[in-house]
């Protein structure tokens, strides 16, 4: 069940400054009060945005309550909230349904983004034509500063790669299927493709499935150099925690789903090797800590 709540203008002028606002905020949130309530009042400073859409998604704390105390403050602020949870892929497509500006940012509520990150995202898609804008995207060590991290970032002709999310591309921006989660829409491309609602468990694959369809479908999709977002550590909430070995289950069977999808495409272009070849490598790197955790646990097991 969806309920949709509307906040009360606290003043007429929040409402669109200066004619500009041209860009709706979607954010799918769970459990995380604290990190929602901080982006709803980050999204809602940015002079670009219109309106800001959280998707609150089978919470059990008080996020819902917390954003409609925001959004009584001011109508831009809008929620869905969903009794039960239906996972990231569903939860931000109810999101862009409600959308009505012309660009859409889909942010995690748990990453920080750059310095006027939509202000760039917005002059980056006006300058290259493009129909999709992201930025590279880091997990921060606890000792890390993201300035550090930033400085020694690598850079390389096309930015992210799979599974390479912290890639800075060499230009301003460059044609790129790899990015991570944040980035800017234009609306219409949202009229052909949708995040995959197949997609289970912990939902490895749904942000790059969406990027991989709408470039298949010959919207262009690009990533900048001019911002990024961040994560230094997961603050609970978001996606329901698993035991490791059905995490990787859930890591390899979303991945085949991926490849079966798009394998074909991607290997033509260059992107990939062959599909079994990547699900292949994939599970290597996956499952070789199981291994090793499981070979030790069987050792001390054998010396007691």
């Amino acid at each position: 069940m969806e309920v949709t709540v509307t906040g009360t203008p606290l003043r007429e002028r929040e409402a669109d400054r200066s004619g500009a606002a041209i860009v709706s905020v979607v954010v799918p949130t769970r459990n995380r009060s604290r990190l929602a309530c901080a982006r709803a009042k980050w999204a809602l400073a940015q002079p670009a945005v219109r309106e800001v859409i959280f998707v609150v998604d089978g919470s059990s704390d008080d996020t819902a309550a917390q954003l409609r105390s925001l959004a009584d403050r001011d109508s831009r602020l809008h929620l869905i909230v969903n009794e039960r949870s239906v996972g990231p892929p569903k939860a931000k497509n109810a999101g862009i349904r409600a959308t009505t500006s012309e660009w859409v940012l889909v942010i995690d509520d748990d990453d920080v983004p750059s310095d006027d990150l939509i202000a760039e995202l917005l002059g980056v898609a006006r300058e290259a034509g493009a129909d999709i804008v992201g930025v590279p995207w880091f997990n921060l060590g606890d000792a890390e500063t993201v300035e550090d991290l930033i400085a020694r970032a690598p850079r390389t002709p096309g930015g992210p790669e799979l599974d390479r999310p912290g890639l800075f591309p060499q230009t301003a921006w460059a044609p790129c299927v790899w990015m991570p989660a944040n980035a800017l829409f234009r609306r219409s491309v949202f009229d052909v493709v949708t995040y995959d609602e197949s997609y289970t468990g912990n939902y490895y694959r749904e942000e790059t499935d969406l990027y991989v369809s709408a470039a298949r479908a010959g919207h262009r999709t690009f990533v900048t150099d001019r911002g990024y977002t961040y994560i230094r550590t997961r603050q609970g909430g978001g996606i329901d925690r698993q035991s490791k070995l059905r995490y990787e289950y859930s890591v390899l069977r979303n991945n085949w789903h991926f490849l079966r999808k798009h394998g074909v495409w991607l290997r033509e272009r260059g992107l990939i090797r062959r599909p079994l070849h990547e699900q292949a490598s994939l599970a290597a790197r996956r499952l070789q800590p199981l291994v090793r955790a499981a070979g030790r646990r069987l050792t001390r097991w054998a010396r007691r």
